[in-house]
């Protein structure tokens, strides 16, 4: 059996091929998506799925108190009152898919009083999307604790292949169908089996490999208050990640129609590429700093983390950031087409506005063992309801620009200027150490920026010419850059492995 540390790195290796994977689903797939469908049922879908996405917010923030207190009781050996943990919210998610499920027919049958922008064929292909998006969210939530119980015993391996594998799987089954005239409709069903399929085999990895059951073993009342109070403020975080990421789609869907729902996912898919790049630390990270946590690592060490986890991190959206800013307009164009061109400029409002927050994921990993996630979860509350007030009237005036515009603002004010006063004073984190890391990672990148801004505006290559070129040169300038420069032994020590590893296979 690979060990936890081992399985840590393996599991943020994958989650760089998931990425990659992602990313390519995302460059090459989804535009094909986009061309077999159309400009407005290709927004009809996006909008659908976003509407459904809102309703995981049922999960409560449980999800997220399983992993923590599956690791917390498996750490300390209290593997009975692991037991009952398990059945009992095996219990309730049971009780939420219903419930959920319940909501997405209420949404399905009003759907004509909802989406007042759409027309009555949209209509009537939106309810039989949202049919089949309900079940599979109602099923979601049933079967969600497996997967739950697996990052809690940090079996990343698998968890990460099974979710490679599911992100493949669905090109690779709808492009065949999309040549031969599939609609929407048929999309959402395969995402849904696929989706299925996948949780089910987390059911089967549990019993086979953890030899885990999940049986309801009765209500056990002060554990169930415990993770409450604890999972209640993640709950709020989900909320204000709904509305973040996806309340534009849906303010736009309402008051300007598919077109520009379209437009907007786009750019909402760009900056999903550069969220993902925080979650390969972050999503490994939670059940060691919980562990550190519990055995009374004191902020020293948890700060430590922190900065290391920030630098890799750093290193890796700085050059998605600043190669988005200089290279991406004639990529959006090339990518999508003209008629989504201003997806270029809603793309950059929301990367900018998320670049620091994702360097600082780890910092969330130690609220939440720290048990201090209340107050992050309040701030961002109450900004995303600021978000939500500002983006309205900007989306009738402004369309997409405008809504992206509303939230980038919520984003900087809650997530940078507040959340860093409070991480340094009350998290103990050292974040004047971290902005002294990060401003003089910029400074020593700075060099390659410059070159590569020169060759821009001298060169003048056209179209995807200067993409590739330019790209090319900007991406060697900056591995150059960041090994010899940049990087301390640690970091030089993860390249010189990796290396080592694709060598040794190679010969």
């Amino acid at each position: 059996m690979i060990n936890a540390v081992n399985q840590r790195r393996a599991g943020a290796a994958l989650s760089y091929v998931y990425i990659i994977v992602n990313s390519l689903i995302i460059l090459v797939y989804q535009p094909l998506v986009l061309r077999f469908l159309g400009q407005s049922e290709y927004g009809l879908y996006q909008l659908m799925s976003s509407v459904i996405n809102y309703l995981n917010i049922m999960d409560l923030g449980f999800g997220n108190g399983i992993v923590v207190y599956t690791a917390k009781y498996h750490a300390s050996g209290r593997y009975e009152e692991e037991k009952k943990l398990h059945g009992m919210f095996f219990l309730i998610f049971c009780c939420i898919g219903m419930i959920a499920f319940g909501a997405g027919c209420a949404v399905t049958l009003n759907a004509e009083k909802i989406f007042l922008a759409l027309t009555p064929a949209e209509i009537a292909k939106s309810k039989i999307l949202l049919a089949i998006l309900s079940v599979n969210m109602g099923l979601t939530f049933v079967l969600s604790i497996y997967g739950n119980i697996i990052i809690a015993y940090e079996r990343f391996v698998f968890s990460k292949i099974l979710n490679i594998v599911r992100v493949a799987l669905n090109p690779l089954i709808m492009i065949p169908l999309l040549c031969m005239g599939a609609d929407s409709v048929v999309l959402v069903a395969v995402i849904s089996a696929i989706n299925i399929g996948c949780l089910l085999t987390n059911v089967v990895f549990c019993k086979k490999k953890l030899g885990l059951t999940v049986r309801y073993c009765g209500f056990e009342k002060p554990i169930f208050i415990e993770i409450l109070s604890y999972s209640i403020f993640v709950f709020i975080a989900e909320i204000v990640d709904k509305i973040n990421w996806y309340v534009d789609q849906s303010i736009l869907g309402i008051v300007k129609g598919t077109r520009e729902v379209t437009v907007y996912s786009m750019a909402s898919n760009y900056n999903q590429m550069a969220l993902q790049l925080s979650a390969v630390f972050s999503s490994v990270m939670l059940p060691k700093v919980t562990k550190m946590v519990a055995t009374d690592a004191d902020d020293k060490a948890l700060s430590g983390e922190f900065i290391k986890t920030s630098r890799l991190q750093y290193m890796t959206i700085f050059l998605f950031v600043s190669g988005f800013v200089m290279l991406g307009h004639k990529f959006v164009v090339w990518h999508v087409g003209i008629e989504c061109e201003m997806s270029y400029y809603i793309a950059l409002l929301l990367i900018l506005a998320s670049a620091i927050p994702i360097t600082q994921s780890v910092g969330i990993s130690i609220m939440k063992a720290k048990n201090l996630f209340r107050v992050r979860a309040l701030i961002t509350l109450g900004m995303a309801f600021v978000n939500i007030a500002i983006s309205i009237p900007l989306a009738i005036k402004l369309g997409g620009i405008g809504s992206a515009a509303g939230t980038a603002f919520s984003l900087i004010v809650a997530n940078v200027i507040i959340m860093n006063i409070y991480y340094h004073k009350r998290c103990g984190i050292n974040m004047a150490e971290y902005w002294k890391t990060v401003a003089v990672m910029t400074l020593k990148f700075l060099p390659a920026v410059a070159v590569t801004a020169v060759l821009k505006f001298t060169l003048k290559l056209p179209g995807m010419t200067e993409f590739f070129v330019l790209g090319t040169v900007y991406v060697l300038l900056y591995c150059i850059t960041a090994y010899f420069a940049v990087m301390n032994e640690y970091e030089k020590g993860i390249v010189k492995k990796a290396v080592g590893k694709v060598l040794r296979r190679s010969k």
